[in-house]
């Protein structure tokens, strides 16, 4: 290939060396040089020998720019062959280069690229990258650099230990001392992450003992700990590859790099542990938790005791603040716990896990024979009242039982010694209590107020729990542990009758008493606890096939004959499945008998609704569940899960004719329940089963509705055609026929497209909310039809029922208005055209968000019709003040416009929220990602500008009432990316809506919001910097009746979440206010009752 002239490309090495030329000419002079020697136009030799000049000068900043220039050209043709001469040569140039501190950077950058080439295309020899790395050592001293090059440095040194390591296990001190030298003071968060690798891959290089990792982890050790915890300062806007999780990580994986770390790394980590900063604490156990798995039990066992005890402080020892920032009930306590106690437990799970097999006996003793924990479990066991009598028990309940199980769950030797410790004991003290129960129940008129040992309850649940895992986790024969003289299973079996006994009276004391949070926590135990028991592996269950089945009958008996405890209910229908998977698990084949004979035979007489009383919806869910439990038989038994259902919907439409014609259809709650069950079945069926269904009803309607049906099959209603009369049971009709529509599958054929949406439309025009749903599951999922097959014909029956709608709500029934009208009018005349019936138009104006529900979740773009018609409902009421006495003659007065705005601020809490009743995943619903952020993004600047010109209060307040709700269904991302601009209407909107109790769930939504926006840094850097205002607002909450304890939540999460700097901020504007808001607290904490207390917390952590 022909060479390119030498006055072609020397222009580009001038370029280049001009250091007075824009960095753009720099990098486009390197590209072009590059590629001329890529593509073989010019040659390395040329190169080199021309710009002999540039790299052996003594002005220091043109040899610097002509080696940095070689450098870079060497990186971007690393794919080029180069031969061993040439190679050879670049290499003791680049090295040399290494002394030239006033040219360090090229030599640096030259030096990588020869590193990172391959051997296929040429590569540096060994020889040659242990004199690299020798030279490297005596000369550059990386912390005297910038820190671009101590990166580069810290990436030489690192691929050479990663890709070179027989370059450097023959080198002695001088390594270790270097890389020391090179490491210490660093702060650089790129180059910090570097240098940890660093460190990192130099000691696993030596893992011998007498080698350099065990003579220097002392002083490698004493840099490393400088950095712990990590402390990053760098803002979330810095342009970094490294993040504090990151540093921390390396950092983490570094320490745990060699066991030789053991002696200093450990008692840091243990005494971090005892930090106020919870940032230190929670990085020492997940560093503690690396260590134990990496170090050893030889080395760990040395520990074990300091270990445990620090580990029981953090567990146990919970401030109030911690408290409140975990779960306010037991029952969620699970899901919930507070991050650093589940790092401790996890911790705690690793060190059994991994020190208990070397020394079985002093381990469990450390803990089961700790004075506090066998005071605990006695305290426990001895508790004559319920153990959810204040806040702190359930966490320290929780705390116990969580100890107790990982202890027990380790092996079977640890589960027997548990067991043999405390099971009795607490049996016998549940025993006791459930006695005086059931003595209450037959000497009183009602249940005693938790007479019950919650926690005796709780941990022999625990205990059971840990027994199956030891059982899941035994893969060999049982008989072992069946025939031995002291095992777990001879204990359980001991106590086996006497707790199913009582687990079981649980149920019956739970169904005959007043439904309380406190209360439900019993039920819940004793089904967990009766799933335990009937989930253990066959061959080791502790259940006989009696027992077994007089689990099934108790818990069956509670779906046939108690539904109306909706709660224990779903209890028993969820443990029924449970136990139903298990025996798919296991191959448990006895058990399988036994569940079909007297769960799935019964269960599958709820088809029958001649049969039983139950609810068509629970009997739905009952045979759902079950029926997909897993089990083949019981599939076999119903028949398959979409043929039960198919057969459900006929039967149903049967039924459903012969409630019509006798005028019960519409009776109070059948409507509703036949409603929810018809919409789940069709949605579980397919396609050709959905079409027999629709099919059916459409036959069904037809042929029993008083509307003049044939009408509506040959056009759309227009806009000023009269609405047909229709009757009550033509309603229902239409309901029963909505919920067929709602649960369509977009694919399914529909007979009668036209007829159905004429029909649909005219219930929505009289305010009816199931035909919204029906045209609003049509227009989203645009249901096949081969009258609308043309997509745009159907945007124009879009169009059409929109303007009937508008029209309906402006204006009187003969007069006109287009969608034009609804976009363009102003607020006056609009105001002026708003009369009629306000019950049916606030009807309409919730039918019509449901419309705009369906065409938003599938992107289109009529959704903004709707949305600007609802924004001039809002402001309809901006001219009351000059409204006329012919107005008020014709019914148009002050609360028929609150009213109407009122429902259109609701509206967009129906497009924005997410539904249960139709337009859902279960329903087939087609759903536009990141519809709501776009949705989000559009209104908020239009919201801001209204609330801000308004002048009005009642405006003002139903514009507060739209914003909440479109706020508080954003997700959070989307929030926090507006937060400045929000944020302050936010908080007014709080103070002005927390004067209404009408308001309290809005405002409830809203200080979610709050919450999870200080989860994010940017969130919680626009609330701190607005704190007095914020904290003004929530301090006047706190006496809110209905919001004092998420008040509270939300408060102590505030000051775990924020940083030091702004914690000190927050204490003293609360100190400020210390006389309101600590009155305020004493008075409520005083007043309120314990259930009231945890049904809060558990209504806002369920939130």
């Amino acid at each position: 290939m022909a060479k390119v002239a030498v006055g072609q490309w020397v222009p580009h090495v001038e370029a280049f060396v001009d250091v007075s030329r824009p960095p753009a000419q720099h990098s486009a002079s390197v590209d072009a040089l590059a590629a001329l020697v890529n593509k073989d136009k010019l040659s390395l030799f040329d190169l080199v020998s021309k710009m002999e000049m540039y790299l052996t000068t003594t002005d220091h900043i043109v040899r610097s720019r002509g080696i940095l220039l070689l450098g870079e050209i060497l990186c971007r043709i690393s794919f080029k062959q180069l031969d061993v001469n040439a190679i050879s040569t670049l290499s003791d140039f680049f090295i040399s280069r290494l002394s030239d501190w006033q040219a360090l950077r090229g030599a640096l950058v030259g030096c990588l690229a020869l590193l990172q080439r391959k051997q296929t295309v040429g590569s540096i020899i060994i020889a040659d990258v242990k004199r690299l790395l020798e030279i490297f050592l005596q000369n550059v001293q990386v912390q005297s650099l910038a820190a671009t090059d101590r990166k580069l440095c810290f990436q030489i040194l690192n691929y050479i230990l990663d890709h070179y390591p027989e370059a450097v296990k023959t080198m002695g001190d001088e390594l270790l001392y270097g890389i020391c030298e090179a490491i210490d003071e660093e702060k650089d968060p790129e180059c910090l992450k570097l240098s940890f690798h660093l460190v990192e891959a130099v000691m696993k290089l030596f893992p011998d003992p007498s080698g350099l990792a065990a003579q220097y982890a002392n002083e490698v050790f004493e840099i490393l700990s400088k950095y712990y915890p990590i402390y990053f300062t760098h803002g979330v806007g810095d342009d970094l590859d490294a993040t504090r999780d990151d540093l921390s990580k390396a950092l983490m994986h570094t320490i745990c790099s060699t066991p030789y770390f053991e002696p200093f790394a450990i008692p840091l980590l243990l005494d971090k542990l005892s930090s106020s900063l919870p940032l230190a604490k929670l990085d020492s156990l997940k560093y503690l938790d690396n260590c134990i798995r990496c170090y050893g039990a030889n080395r760990m066992g040395r520990h074990a005791t300091n270990i445990w005890l620090k580990l029981k402080e953090v567990i146990f020892s919970l401030s109030i603040d911690q408290i409140l920032s975990t779960s306010g009930s037991s029952k969620d306590m699970e899901k919930n716990k507070n991050q650093i106690v589940s790092e401790a437990l996890t911790c705690l799970k690793t060190a059994v896990t991994h020190m208990g097999p070397s020394d079985e006996d002093r381990l469990i003793n450390l803990i089961l024979l700790d004075e506090d924990i066998v005071s605990s479990i006695h305290s426990v066991a001895s508790e004559e009242t319920s153990g959810l009598t204040s806040l702190q028990n359930p966490i320290q309940l929780h705390a116990l039982g969580s100890v107790i199980s990982i202890l027990a769950e380790s092996s079977a030797y640890f589960c027997t010694r548990v067991l043999q410790a405390h099971f009795a004991r607490l049996v016998d003290s549940l025993e006791i209590s459930a006695g005086r129960e059931t003595q209450h129940l037959n000497n009183c008129s009602g249940p005693s107020s938790g007479a019950i040992n919650y926690g005796s309850l709780y941990l022999s649940v625990q205990m059971l729990s840990s027994c199956r895992e030891v059982a899941l986790a035994c893969k060999e024969d049982f008989s072992p542990i069946k025939s031995a003289k002291e095992s777990w299973w001879l204990i359980l079996d001991e106590k086996m009758d006497s707790l199913i006994h009582l687990l079981q009276s649980l149920l019956t004391i739970e169904s005959q008493s007043v439904q309380s949070a406190v209360r439900q926590e019993y039920v819940s135990c004793a089904v967990k606890g009766l799933i335990i028991l009937a989930t253990f592996p066959e061959p080791c269950s502790p259940l006989s096939a009696n027992a077994y089945e007089d689990v099934l009958l108790t818990l069956t008996s509670v779906i046939m004959s108690k539904y109306e405890n909706v709660h224990l209910w779903r209890l028993s229908l969820k443990a029924l499945a449970s136990i139903g998977s298990s025996i798919l698990e296991f191959h448990a084949s006895q058990k399988e008998n036994i569940y079909n004979k007297v769960v799935v035979d019964k269960i599958s007489f709820l088809d029958e609704p001649c049969r039983t009383s139950i609810p068509l919806n629970l009997r739905l869910e009952a045979c759902f569940e079950v029926g997909t439990s897993g089990s083949n038989c019981m599939l076999f038994t119903f028949g398959g899960v979409n043929e039960l259902a198919l057969n459900f919907a006929m039967r149903l439409w049967n039924e459903i004719r012969d409630l019509a014609i006798s005028d019960r259809i519409g009776s109070q709650g059948l409507l509703s329940s036949l409603m929810m069950g018809m919409k789940l079945v069709v949605g579980i069926c397919t396609e050709e089963q959905q079409s027999l269904i629709v099919q059916k009803a459409y036959d069904t309607i037809s042929s029993m509705l008083s509307l003049p049906v044939k009408s509506m099959t040959q056009h759309l209603l227009t806009v000023d055609e009269p609405i047909p009369l229709y009757s009550v049971r033509d309603t229902s009709l239409m309901c029963m026929f909505s919920s067929v529509i709602v649960g369509l599958r977009p694919q399914t054929p529909v007979p009668d497209m036209l007829m159905m949406i004429n029909l649909f439309t005219v219930f929505l025009l009289k305010g009816q909310i199931p035909a919204a749903h029906a045209l609003a599951s049509i227009f989203n999922k645009n249901l096949y039809n081969s009258e609308f097959s043309h997509e745009n014909k159907l945007d124009k029956v879009i169009d059409t029922i929109l303007e009937r709608c508008f029209s309906t709500i402006s204006l009187q029934s003969n007069m006109k208005i287009s969608l034009s009208y609804a976009v363009r009018s102003d607020d006056a005349n609009f105001s002026e055209s708003l009369s009629g019936s306000i019950e049916s138009k606030n009807d309409i104006i919730s039918g019509l968000a449901w419309l705009g529900k369906g065409l938003l979740m599938r992107g289109d773009e009529k959704v903004k019709d709707v949305s600007l018609f609802l924004l001039k409902c809002l402001c309809s009421d901006q001219s009351l003040a000059g409204i006329s006495s012919h107005q008020e003659e014709h019914g148009i007065n002050n609360s028929s416009y609150a009213s109407l705005a009122t429902s259109a601020a609701d509206a967009f809490h129906v497009m924005m929220s997410d539904s249960e009743v139709c337009l859902n995943k279960k329903f087939h619903a087609r759903i536009k990602p990141l519809y709501k952020q776009r949705f989000f993004s559009i209104l908020m600047p239009i919201f801001l500008s209204k609330i801000k010109e308004s002048t009005v209060m009642t405006t003002k307040l139903v514009l507060y009432r739209a914003f909440g709700h479109i706020i508080s269904n954003a997700p959070v991302p989307a929030v926090i990316t507006e937060a400045r601009q929000i944020l302050l209407v936010m908080v007014d909107s709080l103070a002005k809506l927390s004067q209404d109790v009408k308001y309290k769930d809005l405002v409830y939504s809203l200080l979610l919001v709050l919450s999870g926006m200080l989860m994010d840094e940017k969130g919680k850097e626009c609330i701190v910097e607005n704190i007095h205002i914020i904290v003004s607002v929530l301090t006047q909450l706190v006496s809110y009746p209905h919001m004092m304890l998420p008040c509270l939540v939300f408060l102590t999460q505030k000051f775990i979440a924020c940083d030091h700097r702004s914690y000190r901020l927050q204490s003293r504007l609360l100190m400020i206010r210390k006389g309101q808001f600590a009155k305020r607290l004493f008075v409520v904490d005083k007043h309120v009752p314990l259930d009231h207390k945890l049904s809060s917390f558990e209504d806002f952590n369920a939130t």
